[in-house]
């Protein structure tokens, strides 16, 4: 039992070292791919061992040497490149010179039972090539080459000028018929197409024209270097490329069709779902459709936030069939447009949802007359980022929508299409005027203003009894609050004629005079033609005995 435990631990043990052998031979030969011998830089054959010293790439430069050496001298019979069998190796000889050596490494890793059967094949790879090369490489070949090149040059010259004459002559007649329609302007949908399409399709007709000029020089230059035996292998190989890469971009573009297909559907569906959209808060607005507690004025800003949470919505789901979409660089784009955008719009995003809570406050209007901090004027516009007032002086003036949120906004057109919104001044009269008739004397002056209301009725309120005057605020009514500063100024004027005509005076600003001896503040087209500035006057006055003596003594 021993001797058979042992023997069969022996044979095991030698049967995988023989199996580890064929393994690491394996191995070898992936790890050595051999180096090429090219001629007219096409590969014939693969060395992979070194040899004395000289390493694989040496030994197929050097091979390369003897074998073209071989080919240009014509006095060496084809015939004579054999094969010799050298007991550890084999040698290949033209004659006897030496055009290379075959081991027993480069057999193994050509997969061949020895390095005589290697060498025999590459003798007659070498001999069909040595043929081949003293067939092409003569005078009368190299003559046709110059030739056909000569001829190839003019040809492709001619298509070069021919091109160029046509994409001139074509884009002589795209302008012409874009300026005479930009002229005579755009009225069905051929020309429209033709007026909007016209500008982008001369562009792309350029880009073709490019193209196929590279083309041409990519043909020209491959059918050329064709023409002669040194650099046909590299026209073939820049075709195959060519081809390779064309057939590979093929490919995926089939292979990306249902992906589109996917795609396509998806932006058909968001394109309806947008236009359903636009007529459902299209109807809200012409307020044919109504919603119990939407306003219709709602309509326009939430069909524009409806559309962009869509867009969205279609943006995530489109995202993955996006070509290139799965790519790290992509995705490091991505990430990085997303960081900039999350530092730089703060800002932008308090504005934007400060937009968004003014439009369901509903505190003010396009065309309404507010008061927003310190600026007065009709608005004109309103965004999700700023809202934009026309002043009575004819400014416009921008304001951001977290500004307007944070402060206090006046309405005046809110009330104007109801009772109207009161407009108010105030006027100062001393106490000698009787206050039923500054009150008759205010409200004649309003209603004799236009764009104020007699129904409600103008009314005066007494706010103060300072010192030497009383304040009457005169207040009244307006369906007009654009025109307040008109409406203002009349006012004023009429007020002014009408304390005059009355023989009123009115005290803003107030003043401290003795009034005998001063002349009336009323101007001179309201006094009679007859009156007098007063004078300081003296009066004698009778004193008795008793009162003189009363003086006299103190």
């Amino acid at each position: 039992m021993l001797v058979l435990l042992v023997w069969s631990d022996l044979r095991a043990h030698a049967t995988g070292e023989n199996a580890a052998k064929p393994q690491e031979a394996e191995a070898s030969i992936i790890e050595n791919p051999g180096v090429p011998v090219e001629v007219d830089g096409r590969p014939i054959l693969l060395v992979y061992s070194p040899v004395g010293g000289f390493s694989p790439q040496e030994r197929a430069e050097h091979i390369h040497d003897r074998i073209v050496s071989v080919a240009r001298r014509v006095s060496i019979p084809i015939e004579s490149i054999r094969a010799e069998d050298r007991g550890g190796w084999a040698e290949i000889l033209a004659g006897d010179d030496l055009i290379m050596g075959v081991t027993e490494l480069d057999a193994r890793a050509a997969d061949r039972p020895s390095s005589l059967r290697l060498a025999t094949e590459h003798v007659q790879v070498i001999r069909y090539i040595v043929k081949q090369y003293r067939e092409e490489h003569t005078f009368r070949r190299l003559v046709r080459g110059g030739i056909h090149t000569v001829l190839a040059t003019v040809l492709f010259a001619m298509s070069l000028v021919t091109l160029f004459w046509i994409r001139r002559v074509v884009r002589a007649k795209l302008s012409e018929r874009l300026t005479r329609q930009a002229e005579g302007g755009a009225h069905s949908l051929s020309e429209r197409l033709v007026h909007y399409g016209g500008r982008p399709l001369v562009r792309i007709l350029g880009a073709v024209f490019w193209i196929l000029v590279l083309a041409m020089f990519q043909t020209y230059g491959t059918v050329v270097l064709r023409f002669f035996p040194s650099t046909r292998y590299t026209s073939y190989q820049i075709t195959n490329w060519l081809l390779s890469e064309l057939t590979g971009f093929g490919k995926n573009v089939i292979a990306y069709l249902p992906n589109l297909v996917l795609a396509i559907i998806i932006c058909i569906v968001t394109y309806y779902l947008i236009q359903v959209n636009a007529y459902l808060f299209s109807e809200i607005r012409a307020k044919r459709l109504t919603i119990r507690g939407f306003y219709p004025d709602w309509a326009e800003p939430t069909a524009k936030l409806v559309r962009v949470l869509i867009l969205a919505a279609a943006a995530v789901v489109v995202f993955p069939y996006v070509p290139g979409s799965q790519s790290p660089a992509f995705r490091g784009i991505s990430v990085l447009l997303g960081v900039l955008l999350s530092l730089g719009s703060s800002s932008s995003v308090a504005h934007v949802v400060a937009g968004t809570i003014l439009t369901y406050m509903r505190a003010f209007q396009v065309g309404d007359f507010v008061r927003m901090g310190e600026d007065v004027g009709e608005v004109v516009e309103k965004t999700l980022l700023v809202t934009r007032l026309r002043s009575q002086k004819r400014e416009v003036i921008t304001i951001p929508n977290g500004t307007v949120l944070g402060g206090v906004v006046v309405n005046y057109s809110a009330e104007s299409g109801g009772r109207g919104v009161i407009f108010h001044t105030t006027i100062t009269i001393g106490y000698n005027a009787s206050w039923r008739q500054v009150h008759r004397l205010l409200i004649s002056a309003a209603i004799a203003t236009e764009h104020v209301r007699r129904d409600p009725p103008p009314f005066v309120l007494q706010t103060a009894l300072n010192d030497f005057h009383v304040a009457y605020e005169l207040n009244a009514y307006t369906d007009k609050p654009l025109n307040m500063q008109y409406i203002y100024s009349e006012l004023h004027q009429n007020i002014q004629d009408r304390f005059n005509e009355a023989g009123v005076e009115i005290n803003s600003p107030h003043y401290t005079a003795l009034r005998d001896g001063n002349r009336t503040t009323i101007p001179d087209g309201y006094l009679s033609a007859d009156y007098k500035a007063p004078a300081f006057g003296t009066e004698q006055l009778q004193v008795t005995d008793a009162a003189r003596d009363k003086i006299a003594h103190g």
